[in-house]
């Protein structure tokens, strides 16, 4: 898979994410982000998952190894 290609699939993850955001602020009938995250993070165990899933996602963008 190319570069471009990867980053257009993040662009349209991206863009779908705002367009739910939108969605869920005007209609009010789905949870907005930060209500679902604030669910999410209740328990321990889930907050824990949630920043490992977040180191995941920055080592893996982020982060450049040379070869």
């Amino acid at each position: 898979m190319t570069r471009t290609a990867t980053l257009a699939g993040f662009a349209a993850l991206v863009a779908m994410a705002i367009a739910c955001e939108i969605f869920a602020r005007r209609t009010g009938r789905v949870a907005t982000f930060g209500r679902a995250i604030r669910a999410l993070t209740r328990r321990r165990a889930i907050r824990f998952l949630v920043l490992a899933g977040w180191l995941w996602v920055g080592w893996h963008l982020f982060v450049r190894v040379r070869r």
